[in-house]
């Protein structure tokens, strides 16, 4: 199985970062759909089924009070010379980052370590693209606020039209 723990994002905010997808699109730009947008805290990868519990009752341990966090900017992944990703970042005054750590903790050992860089995925960039323009007219943008209250493992299926997600679990915030 494919795994990800990721923040649900509201619809409300996902069209938003859709409509900033169909502005880029082009050859070689592949939006994200807005159904499939969310809030990656780790990527697992590929994962042996058997293991699932074991990763389920880790993720129960995370106690967590709800936050906000603002959906605010632009920016690219690796760098605008060489763009493969294009986000919109998300500001949570360091409790986004909190909540990673502790959910990236109990699941050492599974998929990579990279650090944790608060975003959400517009667009995928599968050839050089010249988005210094788009960049600038978005650069400080803000596009919504919301609540983090729970955060999902989640399964990722790959197919020739994208991948399909589906929740196998959902953490939900406590009051502390």
């Amino acid at each position: 199985m494919r795994l990800f723990t990721a923040v649900p994002v509201p619809a409300e905010l996902r069209e938003r970062m859709a409509a900033l997808g169909k502005e880029i699109r082009q050859e070689g730009i592949v939006p994200v759909k807005p159904e499939n947008m969310h809030l990656t805290l780790k990527f697992l990868g590929e994962t042996d089924e058997r293991k699932l519990a074991g990763l389920e009752q880790a993720l129960r341990g995370i106690r967590f009070a709800p936050f906000s966090c603002i959906v605010k900017g632009v920016g690219v992944f690796p760098d605008e010379h060489y763009i493969k990703v294009v986000w919109a970042g998300v500001e949570s005054g360091g409790k986004l980052e909190a909540l990673a750590k502790d959910v990236q903790q109990p699941l050492r050992g599974f998929g990579d370590d990279e650090r944790f860089s608060a975003h959400i995925t517009i667009a995928r960039v599968k050839r050089r693209a010249d988005l210094r323009q788009f960049l600038e007219k978005h650069r400080n943008d803000e596009f919504g606020a919301f609540t983090v209250s729970s955060f999902e493992l989640i399964q990722s299926v790959l197919g020739p039209e994208g991948p399909k997600y589906s929740t196998i679990a959902e953490f939900e915030a406590g009051a502390f």
